[in-house]
């Protein structure tokens, strides 16, 4: 199965849906370029979490280290993050 940036868009604003609501975002009005710690929905403790649960959502585990931290919940940016080390890992896998 091949992950793609919709996937991993819809798995995060599925997993974030009460904060959206609670925050008063739209999430399908959010654009690539949207930050989503700059909006209110995660906050530092809330950036850890999406990390975890993405992380084992896709199997990146400590694949972090090389990802831009100015573009560290910039949605687009982060889809684009997990799909291609998802793609490198199922590349690696037997």
């Amino acid at each position: 199965m091949t992950t793609t940036e919709d996937d991993v868009r819809a798995f995060i604003l599925a997993h974030l849906e009460t904060r959206l609501t609670e925050v008063g975002v739209d999430g399908t009005k959010l654009s690539d370029e949207s930050d989503l710690f700059a909006e209110g929905v995660v906050d530092s403790l809330g950036v850890v979490e999406m990390i975890a649960v993405v992380s084992d959502r896709y199997g990146i585990e400590d694949d972090w280290d090389d990802y831009d931290p100015n573009d560290l919940l910039v949605i687009g940016a982060f889809c684009r993050f997990v799909v291609d080390k998802a793609r490198q890992r199922a590349r690696t896998q037997p």
